[in-house]
């Protein structure tokens, strides 16, 4: 293991996450992996890394690292106002070369709310149960805080700087529409509720990797939203009894007994996992 950055500043919150934790979710543990897979999976192919590499992911910035050994990275998803000790602007969405003793700082979210910081061949931590996905209340991987050392797997090859076109860089809008397969529980809402929903305007008003919490038209039950526990997903839409829906994101639990509105097309994902608060989102079924 080479030793690659030392955290100087934590920041919001930032994890390790690879692809995510397949196969163990009839156990009771999430799949985890990044919030948003496109930025992830862009950055992992564009390094050349192997397809279950991993990378730091950052909620908002905040986090400050020491560069311990030269390295190659590169830093998708969210601008977050990065920066190289001096001022020099860090690039977005191509790979370069960091040296020893240089800071790289996330000031701000300028675009979008998450960001990807990717090594050139992962970071070094432990695989726990297939997997180095960070999923801390299951108290697997290491808390990103002050002091901590992450290292590399290996010192960067000999390789041309790669990057994408200017034109395929997402922009995160923070004003978005997305679409939802129909929920087996429709019958348990109010058509008239359910017609607002559709119709409505919803804010994010904050959340974690588990779910993000919207206020808008508050969804009426005719009765109960109450249900018999059933298998929830990243993406699936649970409406508690305020009314207000939840999204469930990467780190949803396994299983929920609130009514579901619906589930998140995949594709829309990133697109709700970009989102800051305040961030305004629509609803469309999929016809």
């Amino acid at each position: 293991m080479i030793p690659l950055f030392r955290v100087v500043k934590a920041g919001v919150y930032a994890s390790i996450q690879d692809r995510g934790r397949f196969g163990y979710r009839r156990f009771g543990m999430p799949v985890a992996g990044p919030m948003d897979q496109q930025a992830f999976q862009l950055g992992q192919k564009i390094m050349g890394n192997e397809e279950n590499g991993n990378a730091l992911e950052l909620f908002l910035g905040g986090l400050t690292v020491e560069v311990l050994t030269d390295h190659r990275i590169i830093i998708t998803g969210a601008d977050l106002g990065a920066v190289i000790e001096g001022g020099e602007v860090a690039p977005l969405w191509k790979t370069f070369m960091i040296r020893q003793g240089q800071l790289i700082s996330f000031t701000k979210p300028l675009n979008g709310a998450i960001a990807y910081l990717i090594p050139e061949g992962g970071l070094a931590v432990p695989i726990v149960l297939g997997s180095s996905s960070s999923y801390p209340r299951g108290l697997i991987g290491e808390s990103i805080k002050k002091d901590v050392v992450l290292y590399a797997n290996r010192l960067p090859q000999q390789r041309l700087n790669r990057g994408i076109r200017l034109d395929k860089i997402p922009d995160y809008a923070q004003d978005i529409t997305v679409e939802l397969f129909k929920s087996p529980h429709l019958d348990l809402f109010k058509q008239a509720s359910i017609e607002r929903f559709l119709q409505a305007t919803y804010t994010y008003r904050g959340g974690d990797r588990m779910g993000y919490f919207f206020n808008g038209p508050a969804l009426e039950f005719i009765n109960s939203g109450d249900i018999v526990s059933e298998a929830t997903q990243f993406g699936t839409v649970q409406v508690p009894s305020n009314g207000q829906p939840i999204i469930l994101m990467a780190d949803a639990q396994t299983t929920g007994g609130y009514a579901t509105i619906g589930t998140v097309v995949k594709a829309d994902l990133p697109k709700v996992a970009q989102l800051k608060n305040g961030g305004q989102i629509q609803f469309s079924y999929r016809q």
